[in-house]
């Protein structure tokens, strides 16, 4: 199994390197930039199991960048390190960027390596989920495919006390044919 991805992402280029510094003992692929963009790149290029973002940034917050990335891999976890958390920061970043944790600036280790370690649990958990739903409508596509093709297939007829209803019908290539005939068309 390949390491989980994390993509740092701060407008101070040394606390972006700081925190992949911080994690580079866990077994992770580590990123780290200074703009947002590149990381939605990354994102969008890349399994990536955890973004990490400063809240404060200049060309976009990372509340827009959670949401954004949200929006293409949703199940990226997102995590966001801020300096100074009101209340109403911290509700557009849940119900705007569905942030799954907050880190406070300046930075706790073990609070960052928990956060990012539950956050990689949960992007697996999450994989899983889209990978069961997937699954799912493949099947449900392949039955109505069937069902659409050879009506009662999938979804057999019963009558009012429970019985299957089989209807018997002849393709029209073999329709009148004896029993000889068909015999002769196995051959």
């Amino acid at each position: 199994m390949t390491a989980p991805m994390i993509v740092c992402v701060d407008d101070d280029a040394d606390v972006a390197r700081t925190v992949a510094r911080r994690l580079r003992r866990e077994s992770l692929q580590l990123l780290s930039t200074t703009e947002p963009e590149e990381a939605l790149e990354w994102v969008l290029a890349n399994d990536v199991a955890v973004l990490i973002s400063d809240y404060q940034m200049p060309v976009m917050n990372g509340v827009e960048l959670a949401s954004r990335v949200r929006d293409v891999r949703p199940a990226t976890v997102r995590i966001l390190l801020t300096g100074s958390l009101d209340i109403s920061t911290a509700m557009a970043s849940i119900n705007i960027g569905e942030v799954f944790r907050f880190v406070a600036k300046p930075i706790d280790n073990e609070i960052l390596v928990s956060a990012v370690r539950q956050g990689v649990d949960y992007h697996r958990e999450l994989a899983a989920i889209a990978g069961e739903r997937e699954h799912v409508l493949r099947r449900a596509r392949t039955s109505a495919e069937l069902e659409a093709q050879f009506p009662t297939l999938t979804m057999p007829a019963r009558a009012h006390d429970g019985a299957y209803l089989v209807q018997r019908r002849q393709p029209p290539h073999v329709a009148g044919l004896g029993l000889d005939s068909l015999l002769a068309l196995r051959r």
